[in-house]
């Protein structure tokens, strides 16, 4: 694994479109098998249940549109950047994710929230929405 992770053209495509899209609410990325350039997994509209159930078992990268109401009833949306590290990585994996998040949030204009998770417990909507709201 070089130190170096590139990050395909199609994958800030893929942000960009959700920034502006009412169809896309969610863009999943994933590390090749070199673990050095990061892929376009999956671009689509999935509610949060969907996204939990489309988790992988392997480390992912999530941009997500969290649509919550704010205290005061309102609507409001923030766009989240989850790296998905699983239970059970290899080192040499969670290595290669911390390095590519690292990248990934210097390269993606909008994020909202920046979220590390290993168990679906850590991305449960209502623990996301109380730190949307902080």
């Amino acid at each position: 694994m070089t130190s170096a992770i590139s990050v395909e053209d199609r994958c800030i495509d893929a942000f960009n479109n959700l920034k502006r899209s009412r169809h896309v609410t969610t863009v999943l990325y994933r590390l090749n098998d070199n673990l050095d350039t990061l892929t376009l997994d999956f671009e689509g509209n999935l509610t949060h249940d969907e996204l939990l159930k489309t988790l992988p078992s392997d480390p992912r990268f999530v941009a997500y549109e969290l649509c919550f109401a704010d205290r005061d009833g309102s609507r409001k949306e923030a766009i989240l950047l989850i790296s998905w590290t699983p239970r059970g990585t290899s080192a040499e994996q969670g290595t290669a994710q911390a390095t590519c998040y690292a990248t990934l949030r210097n390269q993606l204009d909008g994020v909202n929230l920046f979220i590390e998770a290993a168990t679906e417990s850590d991305l449960e909507y209502n623990h996301l929405v109380h730190v949307a709201r902080a």
